[in-house]
């Protein structure tokens, strides 16, 4: 069927899918905390399962996650298709929500809570990946934020609404909106998203001719692989927002060797890296963001877990006033997100890729003092002020890790870009399994502040280690590239 032109304009802009992924991550966030409210009265009151069980529901959302996230991937860089998987995701989540409406018994629960996973694992995935394929290095880590503040809002308002909907019409007004969340989507991307691998190629090759009249200040790539032969380019950013590659000058050679050793003169053929998600883990530029996005969403699941128990024990503080430090917080977020994403592009154009690696050490730094916050805290006010803090640090770290996915891939060019992001997502699900246990059951034995300085300090240390990992190699490579031109 032939598009109208207009439609057709509007399918084709990077801008497009930028928008249509926060859309997603909206909706996303928004039908997996709808459940989180009613949760325990369904289990509970209304099933009469033992509380043990709700660790099942929880597990089963990370299982579902794992599995897809390990295989969605793949799928989509090999068949070079962004939107089957972001379908297939819409339609889980029509899916999940049938199974809710009509859930009468503990193991449908389970089941809904698995399909969820599935289909929120798949859905983070490719909107990643997706802004990742049309949008440069300089413009990425602003995007990334403004898709976290839409992920923010649906963490504040699913709550709520859920909350709502459960009190008025039950498990089934839950399952509604889940449903009508999930035909929204598909019905959005039917009409407004193109595959964005599409976009990228058009938008290279009409660079070509445009370079000439491009007044945006070019950013060179500084990321490659360690493993690979890759020729040395200068990215140039059109309008569009997109990077085309054009060969550098013969007087920028030698810089170029210094700063990436691994590089060949430009004459030299281009060998694209096939890499699947196992050895993309074997790349420093990648092992590192990946274990950051451990740490930094791990430590989220600690304090969203240990948090309110803290609230109640020291403070005594009911479920209410509860609720309002994470709305506050939530709120802090949303102003803050975009500032950070916006300092993490401007640090970017000006001095390269390499500082992403730096940036995430720093706010590892971060993260571990707003912890020594946290857990010295004496009021409700200094408590709030410490979380924000420990919330805007966590940020500092995730947005440019998910951004150095994109430059790693770009810089490589390589077809595993959505392997890459499903990286993310299989490193957050293992960090929601594994962590919050071990904090609750420290908490319950050494108290809260033996347990948040222990896990915060050796999670950050872990951190800073392996995002530094790789500018440090590189800079010892280069080095020894400036002594060799020397001799």
């Amino acid at each position: 069927m032939k598009l109208p032109h207009y439609l057709h304009d509007i399918r084709s802009r990077p801008s497009t899918i930028w928008i249509t992924s926060s859309t997603t991550a909206l909706v996303n966030r928004l039908i997996y905390t709808l459940t989180i409210a009613s949760i325990p009265d369904l289990l509970q009151k209304t099933m009469g399962v033992s509380r043990a069980s709700n660790g099942i529901v929880t597990a089963a959302f990370g299982i579902g996650g794992l599995v897809a996230g390990s295989l969605i991937g793949y799928v989509s860089d090999r068949t070079q298709n962004r939107i089957g998987p972001q379908l297939c995701a819409s339609v889980l989540y029509v899916v999940s929500g049938l199974v809710l409406y009509f859930a009468k018994h503990f193991y449908q629960i389970v089941i809904f809570r698995l399909i969820l996973g599935i289909a929120s694992s798949i859905a983070d995935t490719m909107l990643f990946t997706t802004v990742a394929d049309v949008y440069p290095a300089n413009l990425l880590g602003f995007k990334m934020a403004v898709i976290f503040v839409f992920d923010n809002i649906g963490n504040m308002l699913g709550p709520l609404l859920g909350g709502k909907a459960y009190e008025h019409m039950g498990v089934g007004g839950i399952a509604i909106i889940a449903i009508a969340l999930g035909l929204f989507e598909l019905c959005m991307i039917l009409i407004f998203v193109r595959n964005s691998l599409d976009i990228r190629r058009t938008l290279a090759s009409s660079n070509v001719t445009q370079v000439g009249s491009l007044a945006d200040k070019p950013v060179k790539p500084t990321i490659n692989s360690g493993r690979s032969s890759t020729d040395t380019h200068s990215v140039v950013e059109s309008e569009s927002g997109f990077t085309d590659v054009s060969i550098i000058s013969k007087t920028e050679q030698s810089h170029n060797l210094a700063c990436n050793p691994n590089s060949h003169t430009p004459n030299s053929s281009k060998k694209r890296l096939d890499l699947h998600i196992l050895r993309l883990l074997l790349q420093l530029p990648v092992a590192g963001p990946t274990v950051s996005i451990f740490v930094a969403t791990g430590l989220q699941t600690v304090i969203e877990t240990i948090l309110p128990l803290r609230l109640f024990d020291k403070f005594g503080y009911s479920p209410a006033t509860i609720g309002i430090v994470f709305l506050i917080v939530g709120g802090v977020l949303i102003l803050a997100m975009p500032a950070v994403g916006y300092v993490n592009d401007t640090v970017v154009s000006r001095h390269g890729e390499y500082m992403r690696y730096y940036t995430i050490a720093t706010g590892a730094l971060c993260v571990f003092l707003s912890q020594i916050v946290m857990s010295l805290a004496g009021s409700y006010v200094v408590l709030v002020f410490g979380y924000s803090l420990f919330a805007i640090s966590t940020m500092v770290v995730i947005v440019p890790a998910q951004s150095a996915f994109g430059d790693f891939i770009n810089s490589s060019e390589s077809h595993a870009m959505a392997q890459c992001y499903s990286l993310a997502w299989i490193a957050e699900g293992l960090a929601n399994i594994i962590l919050p246990p071990i904090a609750s059951g420290m908490y319950a034995t050494v108290g809260f502040l033996t347990m948040l300085m222990s896990i915060s300090a050796v999670l950050c240390t872990t951190c800073a280690l392996a995002v530094l990992a790789f500018p440090i190699r590189q800079f010892w490579l280069s080095r020894h590239a400036i002594e060799q031109l020397l001799n």
